[in-house]
């Protein structure tokens, strides 16, 4: 029997929903300039109220303690951007992006004050992992990973700001079918995987790309379902 999907966890459910809210937020924007319902232009003046949705969601589903940090800071941004755009203020970025680069200091140094005690996790290591489930978080990080596990059962991966690497060429699934589930913003995801494999594309795209390059098997055996989605960021898959 297939493993249970990492899905129906509570915490991506909860990225799913606010991600379904961005998506149709956008959509009632972009309908109601078309339609001239208002004098501005809605779409281009309200879309960084998308990055404190996205904020709100870091708050509130925090995968580590760096997560907080991501979350003021793009809270803070979407609020800033949007009274820029209606006029309320004038900010000059010129003067102020360095906070960006602080802002991604204090949540690497929270998160290395605040390790993730679990066993098994992926984390930061270039070593390669043997246990079944993935489990990768990359937030103004890089992170090659390579797994060898001979029960894989799927996982997750999480990148923001960010580029992850992962190499299942190694590694063997365990019955028909293991599911990762993938949610990537303005970051960049490379997958490698065995040419045995039948790879399952089930991934949203917002201003993002998700390039399939794998060559289907003649026989197909285990299959892998992609779940998730990407935003402003690439999901590459190949052999």
């Amino acid at each position: 029997m297939p493993p249970r999907s990492p899905n129906t966890s509570p915490q991506h459910a909860g990225h799913r929903i606010l991600f379904g809210l961005a998506i149709v937020g956008i959509g009632v924007l972009a309908l109601l300039d078309n339609l001239h319902v208002f004098d501005i232009e809605l779409l281009k003046t309200f879309w960084p109220l998308c990055l404190v949705l996205w904020g709100v969601g870091r708050l509130v589903w925090r995968a580590q303690a760096g997560s907080a940090m991501v979350g003021v800071l793009a809270i803070a941004a979407g609020l800033v951007l949007t009274a820029e755009n209606l006029d309320y203020l004038r900010f000059d970025w010129q003067d102020w992006w360095p906070l960006l680069i602080i802002g991604a200091g204090v949540s690497i140094l929270m998160r290395g004050f605040s390790p993730r005690p679990h066993p098994g996790r992926s984390g930061d290591a270039t070593q390669p992992a043997h246990g079944a489930l993935v489990d990768i978080d990359a937030t103004f990080s890089g992170i090659n990973q390579r797994i060898d596990s001979r029960a894989f059962q799927g996982g997750r991966i999480s990148c923001t700001f960010g580029g992850v690497e992962l190499d299942l060429t190694q590694a063997t699934i365990v019955g028909d079918e293991a599911t990762l589930d993938i949610a990537a913003h303005f970051s960049g995801v490379d997958l490698r995987v065995p040419r045995d494999w039948l790879v399952v594309v089930e991934v949203a795209s917002v201003f993002g790309g998700v390039e399939d390059k794998t060559v289907p098997p003649m026989n197909p055996g285990p299959r892998l379902v992609l779940r998730g989605d990407v935003m402003f960021a690439g999901l590459d898959i190949k052999n």
